[in-house]
């Protein structure tokens, strides 16, 4: 069928493809309605499955940390730094020295291994505590 132009009393309807510009218009919106509405069970969809996952966490993570103590949560922040701080102290040992054995590099790896699983494990700690997985206390 050919694309034709056809005007009406009222002014000029334009015709393509057999619809004209007012009837593409409100296909396009009921369109945009139905995608809306689509995209709106989705969402919610998500939403709860979050939900649900956040739920599942909370009662495992809880289960087995119990409540965590402030005290015990900077703790484990602070053994990080220090961690880290022993870890760039083997890597500033590495200038002094001239003729580098496998034990230093060794050493080295061992201990960025240390820094580098207790940064994991403090990382994974702030994560828990951000989605509420396990209460904080102050004592």
């Amino acid at each position: 069928m050919a694309d034709a132009v056809v005007t009406s009393k009222v002014g000029c309807d334009f015709y393509l493809r057999g619809q004209s510009i007012t009837e593409q218009v409100t296909t396009m919106a009921e369109n945009a309605i139905n995608i809306t509405e689509d995209d709106a069970q989705v969402r919610r969809l998500f939403q709860e499955i979050e939900h649900e996952i956040k739920m599942i966490n909370r009662e495992k993570i809880s289960g087995i940390t119990g409540t965590v103590s402030r005290k015990a949560f900077i703790d484990v922040a602070s053994t990080t730094a220090k961690l880290r701080a022993c870890y760039l102290a083997k890597v500033i040992e590495l200038e002094s020295s001239d003729d580098l054995k496998p034990s230093e590099i060794s050493t080295l790896r061992g201990t960025r291994l240390m820094y580098e699983e207790a940064l994991e494990g403090f990382s994974a700690l702030q994560h828990a505590l951000k989605r509420g997985y396990f209460d904080l206390t102050d004592n």
